[in-house]
């Protein structure tokens, strides 16, 4: 079902197997790629993954968005989700026009004969694949985590930040990539920190923001505690409406977590995953500024307008592409033997 719509934008019927793993975990679902015959094929698909709203993401959809979004929040989680998806399939369709042209693929599944496997085997089998992906994964997990809980807890001449009373090297940090992300509208050093924290986690992010603005995890009701402190403007990591909604779709489509990285460089090398890397970085960028932009232009006016300015750039876009769709048919009117033009 999906063979033909893949094809279209130069992927394969395995990789819709390899993009709904990605919902789960994008590590995981990275390493599945490699089974596929066509080199530019796995590459754009381990590539796609982490437009995929992996369930890592979902905690900082439910603070964020729960903050500012109430009752409608999972709609708005659930074009996420679909935004995703579209951003994934765009960006194969350019990669499969420009660099990474796809060779013909079939889609056979041959299914073997069924056998009951012992439990010996599926201990073996459990146990190797567990193994690896421990050794291969964990241990980067662990080592990240160190670096990060250093850089949180000591500044720049490792002096403790709790008892110096300094600043923190994450904050510095923070404090010198928050300009670039002003157009966005989350240009403070909190909320770039906690991007920074969260390429080692998508769920770092949050408790990042916590420790921002000084709400105890461990203290009961500490979503909410995180969710109201967004919405006062002197914390240290504070959005509006519009601001929280660029900072959501960001967070959907920057870097992954570095374990999904460290999967890259082995799958499809160091060039294409610094390429990667890249593009998920402009995709992200690009989109957020689009719909901050929106969203205060939306917020600005009443209902009626942006439902006329919807359905006016859909006319629009209908209107285009059945013309582009004209040119390169070479159908450029209706009565070819009356102008000639098109013969």
């Amino acid at each position: 079902m999906f063979e033909d719509a893949f094809a279209k934008v130069g992927l394969s019927g395995k990789s819709f197997y390899t993009l709904l793993m990605a919902f789960g975990c994008g590590t995981t679902a990275a390493l599945t790629a490699r089974n596929m015959e066509d080199k530019n094929a796995k590459i754009k698909t381990a590539l796609l993954t982490p437009y995929m709203s992996c369930s890592a993401k979902l905690p900082i959809y439910a603070v964020v968005g729960g903050a500012f979004f109430g009752k409608t929040n999972p709609i708005v989680v659930f074009f996420l989700y679909i935004l995703g998806v579209c951003v994934a399939l765009l960006v194969s369709f350019l990669l499969e026009k420009t660099k990474l042209k796809s060779k013909e693929q079939s889609f056979i599944l041959e299914f073997p004969k069924y056998r009951f496997p012992s439990l010996k085997r599926i201990f073996i089998v459990i146990w190797q694949n567990t193994k690896s992906f421990l050794v291969r994964v964990g241990s980067l997990l662990i080592s990240i985590n160190v670096i990060i809980w250093i850089l949180q807890s000591f500044t720049f001449d490792f002096k403790f930040v709790k008892t110096s009373g300094g600043v923190c090297v994450l904050e510095t940090l923070g404090g010198i990539f928050a300009p670039v992300f002003s157009p966005l509208g989350f240009g403070t050093w909190g909320a770039v920190s906690a991007l920074l924290a969260g390429l080692i986690a998508k769920e770092v992010i949050v408790s990042s923001i916590a420790m921002f603005n000084g709400i105890d995890m461990e203290s009961g009701g500490a979503n909410k505690q995180i969710m109201s402190s967004l919405t006062i403007a002197s914390s240290v990591v504070s959005f509006t409406n519009a601001s929280a909604l660029s900072f959501m779709v960001f967070c959907l489509l920057y870097s992954p977590c570095l374990s999904t990285i460290s999967v890259f460089r082995k799958e499809i090398g160091r060039k294409w995953t610094s390429i990667a890397i890249l593009i998920h970085l402009l995709v992200a960028y690009t989109a957020s500024f689009a719909v901050y932009r929106l969203a205060i232009l939306f917020e600005s006016l009443n209902f009626v307008v942006c439902i006329a300015i919807f359905v006016s750039l859909l006319i629009v876009g209908f209107c285009a592409f059945n013309v582009i769709k004209k040119i390169k048919t070479g159908k450029t009117c209706s009565n070819c033997d009356v102008c000639g033009k098109c013969k």
